[in-house]
């Protein structure tokens, strides 16, 4: 039963003007949207109000675009990273081989400025590698007997006395280095004529022995070959004095020298050929007074000539 107050016999419209009524107010809220402008606060609040729902929406988007620039970028990243590795080991390289060319050239150029002296001839040779043990000072040349060579010839490098020709192959030979410990070498002070023994200690350096505890020897004086052996030629630069020491128990000095050849960074070097018949010209003999090895070895030398020994054969010498 109908209410009170309710009509009982009250009819709704019909879908017709529903849409017809829908329509007409559609078309004012147009035209009054388009003539006046009367609908831009409500849009404006509308698209305020969704603004979470389409940052939301688009937010799965944007984190997978991103993340599939960021694996991009990262592989573009990890490329150039490799490519500029390989580019500067290349550029490392050519650095080191410039340098290396560039050292080579300047020992070769100062090799070219060494003059055979009369009744000498020189081999240009070049270092093929350094002795497996160190401690026997030795290393080993690209030439041989065929180039003419043979053992006691004495080799040489830009800067002066590298050592002695020790074993000769066909191709290679061995020298032993003037700091090796078998190796004795006459020497003079070219400050002041003063004649001794250079000999080597085994360690990379030469101690001058036998010299009075009164001669006149500084550090920073040269020593040079004196020539009285005849094995090395006078005047060859062999080392320069670093320290002189002196011992209130011996009657000696005691002098350690530094020797200016490059015995462990040398590669092209010359070996000195002497010509049958000529006698190196010794060093001229100081005026202070000379060592005992310096005598014997001057008394030696006015003896009638024999055949040239090794300067390891001279340490056997009494």
């Amino acid at each position: 039963m109908p209410m009170s107050g309710q009509l009982m016999f009250a009819r709704r419209l019909g879908t017709t003007a529903r849409l017809a009524i829908w329509l007409v107010i559609g078309v004012g809220f147009v035209v009054a949207d388009v003539r006046y402008q009367t609908l831009d606060t409500l849009r404006s609040g509308f698209s305020l109000l969704m603004q979470p729902v389409r940052q939301t929406l688009r937010a799965p988007s944007d984190i997978a675009v991103e993340l599939s620039g960021f694996f991009t970028r990262h592989r573009l990243l990890q490329q150039e990273r490799d490519a500029l590795q390989t580019e500067r080991m290349r550029l490392l390289a050519q650095v080191r081989t410039g340098r290396d060319i560039a050292r080579e050239n300047a020992e070769l150029r100062a090799l070219l400025k060494l003059r055979a002296r009369p009744g000498q001839q020189v081999v240009h040779a070049a270092q093929l590698y350094q002795g497996h043990d160190w401690f026997a000072q030795r290393i080993t040349l690209d030439r041989g007997a065929r180039s003419g060579l043979r053992s006691g010839l004495p080799v040489i490098d830009a800067a002066g006395l590298v050592g002695q020709v020790y074993r000769v192959y066909p191709g290679s030979s061995e020298v032993t280095l003037v700091s090796s410990a078998d190796q004795l070498t006459p020497v003079y002070v070219e400050r002041t004529g003063q004649r001794g023994l250079a000999a080597g200690s085994g360690r990379g350096q030469l101690e001058l022995r036998y010299m009075p505890s009164q001669a006149d020897i500084r550090r920073g004086d040269r020593l040079l070959t004196s020539g009285i052996d005849r094995i090395y030629p006078a005047g060859i630069p062999v080392a320069q004095i670093v320290r002189v020491s002196r011992s209130q128990s011996s009657p000696y000095l005691r002098v350690e020298g530094q020797p200016l050849a490059g015995l462990d960074r040398a590669r092209a070097v010359l070996v000195l050929i002497a010509t049958p018949g000529v006698t190196p010209v010794p060093a001229p003999v100081s005026s202070t007074s000379a060592s005992p090895v310096a005598t014997s070895s001057a008394a030696t030398s006015s003896a009638p000539e024999s055949p040239a020994p090794t300067s390891s054969a001279m340490a056997e010498q009494p």
